[in-house]
């Protein structure tokens, strides 16, 4: 879709749709991550397994991400979007008629896949109607929307609790309302042809740090997803206060990134990547004594949520400052990609780990990934400081 071709109003109307989706995406997994974890812990499941499930969903990612561009060149994104929420539905339903962790499995598989035709779609579209001068700006409401589809999937397991069907109706409810804006995109086809399967390896290499860096984020987010309420149970903490934390986590995702997001469209934005990741390992250090102290437990919660989450809307940012047209479409196949790679590598390790040194284990695991992944960003700024995106 070129995003010329559309009036101010169409512009502005198509964003606001695409932004919406955001939080559809964002509220299923804000909720399918800690739902599932507490209703499998309950039936006695490992969290070993728990991690494989999580993955299962993360491996649809993958999988569909490569056959996106193809569909959207088919298909106004807007359209496919729309059909995307209602199957969504679905399967929240079905999830919960049948909570059972084999059966889980292929349903999370389509789940998986789903959810990442609307982050496709979504970002791609986003990143061709952003002006330059604003996309720190417009990305930044656009992941601060985004979380709080993950700060509402907790609120509503506060609401409705995790036993029985109230949690899956809840969901499903809010899918569909969700979904409504998605009716006033612009429906037009984005511009695809031939060029736009140049191999996603060279699109790596082009920018190996954006890429990683949502490896490492969707490893630590969708680990905390899943276990935070186990790892806060473990530390005393009721089940409602730990979701209640998460919740704060993700209105500080929401709050905080609009500022941030200001100040990466003034100071370098690789430079901004290496100090959220620095800031991020502090907090996690900090995690099992913060929380547990009154008062103290919702501060960290909310700045740790700020923090962490700007670096999955700088990587966001960075594609699009780096790649333009074609190429922007393989980029946000290859990033969508990379967010899968990551949702199923963190939730595996982090749940081994968890059965091998306990709960307790859980921030430590965690950030594990981003002390390994902090030299990039860091040897990317200074290597050319202020102009380098990779």
């Amino acid at each position: 879709m070129s995003s010329s071709g559309l009036s101010r109003y169409g512009r502005k109307r198509s964003l606001a749709g695409v932004i919406a989706a955001m939080a559809v995406v964002n509220l299923v997994y804000g909720i399918t991550f800690p739902l599932l974890a507490l209703v499998l812990d309950a039936q006695g499941v490992s969290k070993t397994l728990i991690g494989l499930n999580t993955i299962t969903q993360a491996a649809a990612v993958i999988f569909i991400a490569p056959w996106t561009p193809a569909l959207l060149s088919r298909l106004p994104p807007s359209r496919v979007m729309q059909s995307v929420t209602v199957i969504l539905a679905i399967l929240f339903i079905l999830a919960g008629l049948f909570p059972n962790v084999w059966f889980w499995f292929p349903l999370r598989f389509v789940i998986g896949a789903m959810t990442a035709l609307l982050w496709i779609s979504s970002e791609a579209l986003i990143n061709e109607l952003a002006e330059e001068q604003w996309r720190g700006r417009i990305i930044g409401f656009y992941s601060s929307v985004g979380a709080a589809g993950f700060a509402m999937g907790p609120l509503l397991l506060i609401l409705t609790g995790s036993d029985g069907m109230a949690p899956f109706y809840a969901t499903t409810a809010m899918i569909l309302l969700a979904a409504i804006p998605l009716f006033v995109v612009s429906h037009q086809k984005m511009d695809h042809d031939a060029e736009h399967s140049e191999g996603l390896w060279k699109i790596f290499l082009l920018a190996p740090t954006i890429m990683i860096a949502n490896v490492v984020y969707a490893a630590s987010a969708e680990s905390m997803l899943t276990f935070f309420p186990l790892f806060g149970i473990s530390l005393g903490l009721t089940e409602n206060a730990t979701l209640w934390l998460l919740t704060v986590v993700g209105l500080g995702g929401m709050i905080l990134v609009m500022p941030i997001s200001w100040l990466a469209d003034h100071v370098d934005r690789m430079g901004l990547l290496a100090l959220c990741v620095l800031l991020t390992i502090v907090c996690l250090m900090l995690m099992p004594w913060l929380i547990r102290v009154p008062y103290v437990a919702e501060f960290y919660a909310f700045l740790f949520g700020g923090i962490e989450g700007m670096i999955y809307a700088l990587g966001v940012i960075l594609v699009g400052q780096r790649f333009r047209g074609r190429m922007l479409a393989a980029a946000t196949t290859l990033f969508t990609a990379c967010w899968g790679a990551g949702t199923m590598l963190g939730p595996l390790l982090v749940g081994i780990g968890m059965d091998w040194f306990g709960a307790e284990s859980m921030p430590y695991l965690i950030l594990a990934f981003f002390a390994l992944f902090l030299p990039m960003p860091v040897v990317s700024y200074f290597r050319a400081p202020g102009r380098s995106v990779r």
